[in-house]
């Protein structure tokens, strides 16, 4: 029978075997993965970049498809019982990996301090899903298989399966970045990814991916796609304006909750905010997948009509992309330890000067976690480098290194950046002059 056909704007055409793999068709069409189709896969970046509104359920179907072209090509490459058994908990794994995602992607995890792996987890172990039914019926130990693949340890398989789903070159990281480029109108996410897919064997006993030194160009051809892709996409500092704009309304709304205010009149949110703290053991999982970006959308709504002058002036600032303006504090002299408090008072008192009188809601930190700039990230030490954190090549001899020995122009994008912290304020407010005078100060 053909395959059940997808068209698909990277691949063109997306199939999946209506006899070989009809269990996956089924996975598809469950509620649970249908509802990927409201959560869009870059979270606000529409606000920047407005082709990019393409959403988890299509990032899913081209990981999908890549996971199968990767194992067609062990499967001819090495023909064994391991890599025949371990291809429907990987399948299964690359359909399931993002099931668990809140709005706006990572964007709401540390609103609701959820992690979105853990929710993945508990949808695909929870007997009530239709996920958990389709995979029980496929098979029993199938469940747990593809949840240990997707948790981020305790994994009791060969790393080559985990390195495949979740690695420093891994099928999702292939599409979403390719994908993501495409959306967005950048055009940073160019490399061979065929070749990558389709030249890599598993080496030794424990079966290692590792690549031919022909194929290094390619891998860093990907890596810098990545760092592009971070520096002019992901880190946008619109993007991470609205990111902090929406994070302070969910604060505000929070902290009025607390304090006994009325603030959630969406049934989704109300019993999310029924729980402590939202997680697998508080929250059921019909409760959890009821929270939608419609949802929260729907409740900015209301709140731009709240009697809290900051929560209503955050829900429309939001609502209707009126953003902060992106200051950054002037850098302090390299004998001294970085010290923001000075900087961060002054643009205080500058906002109480402008009328925002209460200016927590209106300066708004934004730190960049050091990974985020780091595209690749290897360990140091070769007898702590796994197939999940490091890519390896063969060198000359043949035998499996760390591909930044082999690509030196990989070493400076590998190392730490230290970066300072930015600060999102209404664009009514001119901080140029305190920028000069703390400067002065500090020089």
């Amino acid at each position: 029978m053909a395959d059940k056909v997808f068209r698909d704007p990277l691949y063109n055409y997306i199939g999946i075997d209506r006899t070989r793999d009809a269990w996956l068709l089924r996975l598809l069409d469950t509620p649970e993965m249908q509802r990927l189709r409201r959560i869009h896969q870059l979270g606000v970046s529409n606000f920047t970049y407005p082709g990019a509104e393409h959403n988890r359920l299509a990032h899913t179907l081209g990981v999908v498809h890549l996971m199968r072209s990767a194992l067609d090509h062990l499967e001819r490459e090495h023909p064994d019982q391991e890599i025949q058994s371990a291809r429907q908990p990987l399948l299964a794994a690359a359909m399931l990996h993002d099931v668990g995602h809140g709005p706006f992607s990572h964007l709401f995890e540390p609103c609701l301090g959820i992690d979105h792996e853990e929710w993945s987890v508990a949808i695909i172990l929870d007997e009530s899903t239709q996920v958990n039914q389709i995979l029980r019926d496929q098979g029993v130990y199938l469940a747990n298989h593809a949840a240990d693949l997707i948790r981020k340890d305790n994994f009791e398989h060969s790393a080559w399966q985990k390195a495949l789903l979740s690695s420093e070159l891994d099928v999702d990281r292939l599409d979403y970045i390719r994908r993501d480029s495409l959306f967005t109108g950048a055009g940073y996410g160019h490399f061979d990814w065929y070749r990558i897919l389709t030249t890599f064997h598993l080496h030794g006993e424990d079966k290692t991916p590792v690549w031919p030194k022909k194929s290094a160009m390619a891998i860093e051809e990907y890596i810098y796609a990545r760092f592009y892709m971070y520096q002019n996409v992901y880190l946008h500092k619109t993007t991470r304006g609205f990111e902090a704009l929406l994070k302070a309304m969910w604060r505000r709304a929070d902290s009025l909750r607390i304090n006994g205010d009325d603030v959630a009149s969406v049934p989704a949110l109300e019993r999310v905010w029924s729980v402590e703290k939202p997680s697998p053991a508080t929250l059921s999982i019909p409760d959890y997948l009821a929270l939608e970006e419609f949802a929260v959308l729907s409740q900015m709504h209301a709140w731009r009509e709240h009697p809290d002058p900051i929560l209503s002036d955050l829900a429309r600032r939001f609502l209707c992309r009126d953003g902060f303006a992106m200051v950054e504090p002037p850098p302090s002299p390299p004998t001294l330890v970085p010290d923001h408090s000075a900087w961060e008072m002054a643009v205080h008192d500058c906002l109480r000067s402008h009328g925002y009188e209460d200016p927590e809601w209106y300066c708004l930190k934004d730190e960049i976690k050091a990974k985020y700039r780091m595209p690749y990230q290897p360990e140091k030490e070769a007898d702590q480098q796994t197939p999940t954190n490091t890519i390896f090549v063969e060198d000359d001899g043949g035998s499996p290194v760390e591909i930044s020995t082999v690509m030196h122009r990989l070493r400076p994008i590998s190392e730490v950046q230290v970066t300072r912290p930015r600060y999102f304020i209404p664009r009514d407010v001119d901080l140029r002059h305190e920028v000069e005078r703390l400067a002065r100060d500090w020089n």
